[in-house]
């Protein structure tokens, strides 16, 4: 419900502030306002109120909203008062320029909103993101198709496309944009050039994780294993046929070396040394993903409960979000392995699980299922603490810091719809509807991840509005433009086909976008 709230607040605030930027250019040229809402009021509003010649209304459909001009062609189609007489007040007797000014109005109210939020986030809290030479000091680790395309773990990002990006998540995004990546491989200075082909592979099988940290071999564990597996829970990975390794993709790596051969495989379990013989496969692989699973071993001192199983067993304890892991039985659980060690010698049992919530400590009893599990997630903010840069800005270093972020951001939204737009990249299967974009909202309320993202939205609404699209203020705006240019207008039965046919191709793609996550929705949810 958290994130329902959250994306019902950012559309609202979006929402109310772009159709104000068409409503009070409107009232600054004297063209009456016979509506404004907020959602679509399709049949029946749930709210409505007359005030002055404008009707204050909420609609029941949460898709955006809407100001009614008098004398104009928009979403309502409603054309009866097109055939009357041309009154002073309307929309239709207004110059060109003064109508281009008020289809541009919201639009300019979203890049400002998106400047404003920024300059106030950037003089307060700071401007922070993760830093790329951070993150990859040591190299990154790549998904199997990031290898594929031809990256190597161990690289370096130095470039993409000549420029360096010293934002890790705008790193991710320059990389699936660009065509060049210049990587520091060994000492050496390597290229790896992306075909819009395996641009498409990397989106649909991994998407922007495909690089990420490496992870140090001593702070993982195995963390679920199938029936029968040699390899055990929680044993950890020490080296093969005698070899240490210090990163797990150096480890995973190494049996590409034993394709068809059997290893011996150094562990650790229970905190002992052990050995075992295993076969790695045709591929170089022993089931890693398949067969067994492992996990970070993070300490609990940044973690905290993030989210909860279907059923699950803490969630019905009375365990709630945010809640931090102090000890289970008394027994300190000072790290995520020694949590679900406890919890998995207890199966079956109940157990008194010690944590603080909201600096108070607090006991909470858990039966424990058969299964070892209580269905349970955390957020580990260890590796957000050391990667993280946060710039400290004055008001006046923070103003053309906005809007050197606001336009960054309506760069991307280019690059982005450039990519959609080419079929071979599969990005256009990436699309998401609110519904889509509420389920990847944090599941607790968090005014600084809430007030940055919708800045981000703002301008992704201020860009998505400007495509040249009848129906859309772009669509509008264009005409306008070419009037503007030729001296001759669209005839109103014109514009009405043309409104019509925006409406149909918007309402289409709307409703492919929301079938497909409705449809994501269902499945996750029975599944």
């Amino acid at each position: 419900m958290i994130q329902v709230a959250q994306i019902l607040f950012i559309l609202s605030v979006l929402v109310i502030l772009h159709e104000f930027g068409h409503y009070i250019t409107a009232k600054m040229f004297k063209v009456r306002v016979e509506k404004f809402y907020l959602f679509m009021d399709a049949g029946f509003s749930l709210v409505k109120k007359k005030i002055g010649d404008t009707e204050w209304g909420i609609g029941w459909l949460p898709l955006g909203g809407y100001v009614k001009l008098s004398g104009m062609i928009d979403e309502s189609m409603d054309t009866e008062q097109m055939n009357e007489e041309a009154q002073p007040w309307e929309f239709r007797s207004k110059p060109a320029w003064q109508r281009l000014i008020i289809m541009l109005g919201g639009i300019i109210v979203n890049v400002i909103l998106a400047w404003l939020i920024f300059t106030i986030m950037y003089a307060t809290v700071g401007q922070k993101f993760i830093a790329t030479e951070k993150i990859q000091e040591n190299g990154l680790a790549f998904g199997e198709v990031g290898q594929k395309a031809g990256f190597r773990n161990g690289d370096k990002i130095i470039s993409v496309d000549g420029k360096f990006q010293p934002s890790f998540n705008r790193m991710t995004l320059d990389v699936l944009l660009g065509d060049n990546v210049e990587v520091e491989r060994r000492g050496a200075k390597v290229d790896v050039i992306l075909t819009d082909e395996m641009k498409g592979e990397i989106i649909s099988k991994e998407g922007k994780g495909f690089f990420y940290a490496r992870n140090l071999i001593n702070n993982v564990f195995v963390d679920s294993v199938s029936k029968g597996s040699e390899i055990k829970r929680f044993d950890e990975f020490a080296g093969i046929n005698g070899k240490k390794f210090t990163y797990l993709d150096e480890f995973t790596d190494e049996f590409k070396n034993y394709k068809n051969q059997t290893v011996t495989l150094d562990l650790i379990r229970d905190n002992n040394p052990i050995s075992i013989s295993v076969k790695v496969d045709s591929n170089g692989k022993i089931g890693l993903n398949n067969k067994f699973f492992v996990s970070s071993n993070y300490s609990f001192q940044d973690a905290y409960v993030s989210e909860f199983d279907k059923n699950s067993a803490a969630e019905k304890a009375g365990i709630e979000f945010k809640d931090e892991m102090v000890s289970i039985n008394n027994i300190p659980t000072k790290t995520i392995k020694d949590f679900k060690k406890l919890i998995d010698l207890n199966k079956g049992n109940k157990i008194i699980v010690s944590l603080l919530r909201n600096g108070e400590q607090k006991e909470i009893s858990v039966e424990i299922p058969k299964a070892g599990k209580i269905g349970i997630g955390f957020d580990d903010k260890s590796n957000e603490k050391l990667y993280t840069v946060t710039n400290h800005l004055t008001f006046g270093q923070a103003v053309p810091a906005a809007v050197k972020e606001s336009w960054a951001l309506l760069v991307y939204n280019v690059k982005q719809f450039k990519l959609i737009l080419k079929p071979s990249t599969k990005a256009y299967t990436k699309v998401q509807s609110p519904i889509g974009i509420a389920r990847r909202l944090p599941d607790t309320w968090n005014w600084e991840f809430i007030w940055n993202f919708t800045a981000l939205f703002s301008i992704g609404l201020a860009f998505m509005n400007l495509l040249p699209i009848p129906g859309l203020d772009g669509g509008h705006s264009l005409f306008i433009i070419v009037e503007m240019i030729t001296g001759k207008k669209l005839s109103d039965k014109a514009a009405g086909h043309v409104q019509t046919a925006g409406m149909i191709i918007l309402l289409t793609l709307m409703a492919l976008t929301f079938g497909k996550d409705i449809y994501q929705l269902v499945v996750d949810k029975l599944l």
